[in-house]
């Protein structure tokens, strides 16, 4: 009997992002990918092992208030019992704003920068996965 795959969920407006995050996972990872907040709060959160969320979440509807991937982080982190792994990615830093993780305190694992590219996400995702006993 093999272990299963570990789960990973990412949050993030762009599809074409989660899109590349599944290809690129799917190997070594069950990827399930959300595009909007609340779909992704709505799901079984505590069966992910790992989550990637995005820093600006767009609303989905007009009539939604906008919801920063800091402020679902605190969500999980503080009403979950047994809360995924957290990564922060963002667009708008850069590997120069990496020490942003100690701004953010302990509610977030790991801050990446989305251009320091899919290797680099997938070796933390694995580093983060496997320093971890679940």
């Amino acid at each position: 009997m093999t272990n299963a795959m570990p789960k990973v969920a990412v949050l993030d407006d762009d599809e074409r992002w989660c899109i590349a995050i599944q290809r690129f996972f799917r190997a070594s990872f069950e990827v399930t990918t959300f595009t909007d907040a609340q779909s992704f709060l709505n799901s079984a959160l505590e069966s992910y092992d790992l989550v990637i969320i995005d820093f600006t979440i767009a609303p989905h509807h007009r009539h939604e208030t906008p919801i920063t991937g800091i402020e679902i982080i605190h969500q999980l982190k503080t009403q979950l019992k047994r809360p995924p792994l957290t990564i922060l990615t963002s667009a708008f830093i850069s590997r120069g704003d990496l020490t942003l993780d100690n701004a953010f305190g302990l509610q977030v694992d790991v801050v990446m920068p989305k251009d320091c590219g899919l290797d680099e996400i997938l070796q933390t995702v694995q580093n983060l996965l496997s320093s971890k006993t679940r």
